[in-house]
């Protein structure tokens, strides 16, 4: 009898505790970099499983938005331009996918794309420089370099010193990341991936041949455990912490920071002031890159953000240099502008209308939300999208990292997944802007950088 219950006990014991499920592949964070990647796996044949700690509509995270610059043209280094512009030619393979398993025309670029002028304003000294990357990276641009200039071709009211160019290439104007992740997840479903929303990789450790992922499913308050032979990280800020048994160097490498972001609207009765030309005269001023005043502190971006119901534009202005450090990353999202922000906000909105000779003045600028992004930078502020490496430091072909992309990240978001899949993949493309792009990005840059941490 006793042993009866014994083999009871134990046969209840091994059903309680099935095997750990394996995974041909799994790509950790569901933002852009991670969905590229995942669809680009998904589409080459592999059971690729998406992980999201957030649900399938973003709350907080540095693909949270609607609206991001997508520009061709980017002074000296010609690396951006073609993530940019190979970016614009996945999207476009994205959408016939999407059509073609629709069975109609359902999808369009215009869903991701706003196609409208970018406009640069800079000092005059940077003239050289950017002109010789205009003619580079074939853009089809407009530029005055004085007072008269600016009046003549822009309407606006040039300081001395001072340039502006602007862009007019083909889907460059924003890019809208949300619209983006949910076209890549149901282009990842179709292809038969699939996607964990809610669930959080709480652990990574390597089992012999298998990566051992401990994950909590937040929403059903559970957790479970995954095995992969391969993974592709792409957690944003919480890279660090999240490989930290795998590769802990990354927490030194890769340093979020954060960067706040403000909401204005126009007060009504002064946008319904404004002339048809002057409304176009708005509308054709953003998206802007405004370095004009020559220091960090006076460098500003700023986009319509989305119109609302009335069709009045909701402008978003951030500096990329407005940063701060980082007590909670969990908490961080929430975290409110201080005054002394919203000040520098409002400044800046007000000075860049009076450029675009407007008649609004800073108190018609209202302030109507507020949001605290995470930029996740490398010293250099230059991507990874590499392997890591293993004991012997060679690099390890089943475990990729695509880190330190904020500020840089969203237009050039579909070519980061590409080149990340193709190394997981073992695949690589003999062009030179493909190679010269993927080694500026890749694994001898890593061990480089490990090295300087010593």
């Amino acid at each position: 009898m006793k042993n009866f219950f014994f083999l009871l006990f134990a046969a209840l014991l091994f059903t309680a505790c099935p095997p750990i499920e394996e995974k041909e592949v799994i790509v950790i964070g569901g933002g852009l970099a991670g969905s590229a990647t995942a669809w680009q796996l998904a589409k080459a044949g592999k059971k690729v499983l998406l992980i999201e700690k957030q649900d399938s509509i973003y709350t907080s995270g540095s693909s949270k938005g609607k609206a991001r610059i997508a520009r061709s043209s980017n002074r000296g280094d010609d690396i951006w331009s073609y993530l940019h512009n190979r970016s614009v030619q996945e999207v476009q393979s994205l959408i016939k996918f999407l059509n073609s398993a629709d069975g109609e025309t359902t999808y369009q670029m215009s869903d991701i794309y706003t196609t409208s002028p970018v406009t640069y304003v800079g000092r005059t000294k940077i003239y050289d420089k950017l002109y010789a990357s205009l003619i580079r990276q074939k853009v089809d641009y407009k530029m005055a370099t004085s007072p008269t200039e600016g009046a003549e071709l822009f309407g606006v009211s040039l300081p001395d010193s001072v340039l502006i160019q602007r862009e007019y290439n083909a889907h460059s104007g924003t890019i809208n990341p949300e619209r983006l992740i949910q076209y890549l997840h149901k282009a990842i479903r179709l292809k038969g991936g699939s996607i964990g929303y809610n669930w959080k990789v709480k652990d990574i450790n390597k089992k012999e041949d298998l990566y051992l992922l401990e994950i909590e499913d937040t929403k059903r308050k559970s957790t479970f455990q995954l095995v992969t032979p391969k993974i592709a990280s792409a957690a944003g800020p919480f890279t660090g912490q999240l490989l930290d048994n795998i590769a802990p160097f990354f927490k030194k490498l890769i340093q979020p920071q954060r960067v706040f972001l403000a909401f204005y609207k126009i007060k009504k009765e002064v946008f319904e002031q404004l002339t048809s030309a002057q409304r176009q005269q708005l509308f054709d001023g953003f998206p802007v890159i405004n370095s004009s005043k020559g220091t960090r502190d006076g460098s500003f971006f700023a986009m319509i953000e989305e119109l609302d119901n009335q069709g009045q534009p909701i402008f978003k202005i951030g500096g990329h240099f407005q940063r701060s450090s980082i007590n909670n990353l969990e908490k961080i999202w929430q975290q409110k502008l201080d005054e002394k922000e919203k000040k520098w906000s409002r400044d800046n909105m007000s000075r860049y209308f009076q450029l675009l000779n407007l008649p609004i003045e800073e108190d018609a600028i209202e302030l109507v939300a507020e949001y605290s992004c995470v930029y996740s930078l490398t010293a250099t502020e230059v991507p990874y999208v590499t392997y890591i490496p293993l004991e012997n430091q060679q690099p390890n072909p089943n475990f990729i990292v695509l880190g330190g992309m904020s500020g840089v990240g969203a237009k050039g978001a579909m070519s980061y997944g590409l080149i990340g899949a193709n190394l997981l993949l073992q695949k690589s493309e003999e062009s030179p802007m493909y190679q010269q792009v993927s080694k500026r990005l890749g694994f001898e840059r890593l061990q480089e950088d490990i090295v300087n941490l010593q």
